[in-house]
């Protein structure tokens, strides 16, 4: 079969269909794109969400644990002047024994005397008394009659130690005369310990920072933990969030330090004046969306390719209708033409004298009557003339005489 190729008006005619189904395609794509977007912000709010809540926690639990840590100090100091007995007695020594047990989270609950040396437990006679007298605490509240709670910056416990920050109370006289520094100790180790207490996924982050910016603890741990502790460097969105000195701020961003992507949550504390950051990783809050995307990049595809077959099918089947109507016009020209040949007969007919039979095109005689019937619509019924009628009643009569006069 001849493929012949669409007429101007049947191109004219498929066009809408093809361009009905691109807008379609156009359409649910879009469609799909538009829900996986909205979608996407979605899940970005509700993990936003879930580390302001985190962060609320945190700073909740930090202050509960700051204010337990500082009635112990307030009990110790009270106790001291109230008797005001030396920092080594036995009743301020059981004191201080009985509030350290209380505390989980201390690593040390100590006292020194005015001159900064660390006071002795059991009341054993130490002439090699630790000298803390160049410590920042004790500095500050020597100088600072009226301090309240002191929280000091990170610092090794002791030679090569673990880091620890120290939160401590001015002890005085009655009279209002520096007797002394009462301490605690609380290690950065156990401090990271308790933020890994938070459900923050295998990926996510929970920092917290001094009051200078300093590290001092972060969950979860690197290689490298110990040289960052006291480290005060943050970039990006980190340090404009600091910078704008709002409470709370919302940021996604990649960490400098293992490239994960994460959304945090910023929370400034006033006092102590700690920053908190928490961070859930996109990698994992995302895992559900990853998933809906399949599907609905799935489907919007499907529904794509569903449609490019259709048009290809519909296209198909416009073709064998346009070949079949070109078959059909063929056809239909072609007997045109022939019918217009016959009504047509026209101009000299080659015809016997005698027998009246005329010779076609291939020079083959036919009857007029045969002739005349296939190339004219004229179709022929017989019967005898009147002269014919009477010849042929004569001969008849002599061909019935003939025997008689025999």
């Amino acid at each position: 079969m001849t493929d012949h190729p669409p007429t101007g008006a049947s191109r004219f005619q498929l066009r809408p269909l093809l361009l009905a189904l691109l807008v379609f395609d156009l359409l649910v794509m879009g469609l799909a794109g538009w829900t996986l977007a909205n979608s996407r912000r979605q899940y970005v709010v509700h993990a936003g969400e879930t580390t302001d809540n985190l962060a609320q926690v945190l700073e909740q639990y930090l202050l509960a644990s700051i204010r337990q840590i500082d009635l112990v100090l307030m009990s110790v100091k009270d106790e001291a002047e109230r008797t005001d007995l030396p920092p080594n007695a036995a009743g301020i020594e059981a004191h201080l024994k009985s509030q350290f047990s209380r505390m989980a989270l201390l690593d040390s609950l100590r006292t020194t005397d005015a001159r900064g040396r660390l006071v002795p437990l059991d009341g054993s006679d130490n002439h090699a008394q630790v000298d803390l007298s160049q410590r920042s605490f004790f500095k500050h509240l020597e100088q600072t009659p009226q301090a309240s709670l002191y929280i000091s910056h990170p610092s090794r416990d002791g030679a090569g130690g673990a880091w620890v920050i120290t939160l401590a109370r001015r002890m005085e006289r009655p009279a209002g005369v520096f007797r002394g520094v009462i301490f605690a100790t609380v290690t950065l180790e156990q401090l990271t310990r308790e933020l890994a207490q938070v459900n923050i996924g295998k990926h996510g982050s929970i920092s917290l920072r001094g009051k200078d910016l300093e590290l001092l603890a972060r969950y979860p741990t690197t290689n490298d933990q110990d040289k960052l502790i006291g480290d005060t460097r943050i970039s990006g969105d980190y340090l404009e969030a600091v910078k704008s000195a709002r409470q709370v701020s919302h940021f996604s961003t990649s960490s400098v330090l293992d490239r994960q992507i994460r959304t945090y949550t910023f929370r400034r504390m006033s006092n102590p004046p700690f920053y908190i950051l928490v961070g859930l990783a996109e990698s994992e809050y995302l895992q559900t969306w990853y998933r809906e995307a399949l599907l609905s990049g799935s489907a919007a595809l499907g529904l794509v390719s569903l449609s490019l077959v259709l048009a290809w099918m519909a296209r198909s089947t416009w073709r064998k209708q346009m070949d079949s109507q070109a078959e059909r016009d063929h056809l239909i020209q072609d007997l045109t033409q022939a019918l217009t040949e016959v009504k047509n007969l026209k101009g000299l007919l080659p015809i016997c004298g005698h027998c009246k039979k005329i010779r076609d095109d291939q020079g083959y005689w036919n009857q007029m009557e045969t002739y005349i019937s296939e190339h004219t619509e004229a179709t022929f019924t017989h019967g005898v003339c009147p002269d014919c009628a009477q010849d042929l009643r004569r001969e008849m009569l002599a061909r019935r005489a003939a025997p008689d006069q025999s």
